[in-house]
């Protein structure tokens, strides 16, 4: 068991150094594959699905899901939301005031993302089916009542 420590040490210091982007053998960019919009009212849920390399995957299952906050920031820097939950191959988000009431509509504004995703598709309440976007870098322009 004492000789199983250090090796545990070892391996946690190499995991340390390895940026989670990195293009290395076994690191692939920290991608989001799909982001899923399903609104209420003035917020919304934001459930994000994203793909990492290996290595990145067992830091992550190790170390927790805060190493990838700093993407996050950087892709919903143009959003208020709340971390829910966040593991090694998704998060999801509370977003707060992403659509604004008018006249018995809530109305969503395109809004800007810090990176292309691949497929968003998007609730909204009065739909029984949503609606699929390909390689949108904004959220789609929105109208609907609740």
């Amino acid at each position: 068991m004492k000789n199983l420590i250090p090796v545990i040490f070892i391996i946690l210091l190499l995991f340390s150094l390895l940026p989670l982007s990195g293009g290395s053998q076994g690191t692939r960019t920290f991608e989001v594959s799909s982001l899923t919009i399903k609104f209420d009212k003035t917020d919304a849920e934001f459930i994000v699905n994203y793909d990492l390399g290996a290595i990145p995957k067992m830091y992550i299952l190790l170390m927790g899901g805060r190493s990838i906050e700093p993407k996050m920031k950087e892709i919903f820097s143009n959003f208020d939301y709340e971390v829910i939950k966040m593991d090694q191959d998704k998060a999801i988000l509370h977003v707060k005031n992403v659509s604004r009431f008018e006249k018995g509509y809530y109305l969503h504004d395109s809004i800007s993302l810090g990176a292309q995703i691949k497929t968003i598709i998007v609730y909204i309440p009065e739909d029984s089916r949503p609606t699929e976007y390909a390689g949108l870098n904004a959220t789609p322009n929105k109208f609907y009542s609740q």
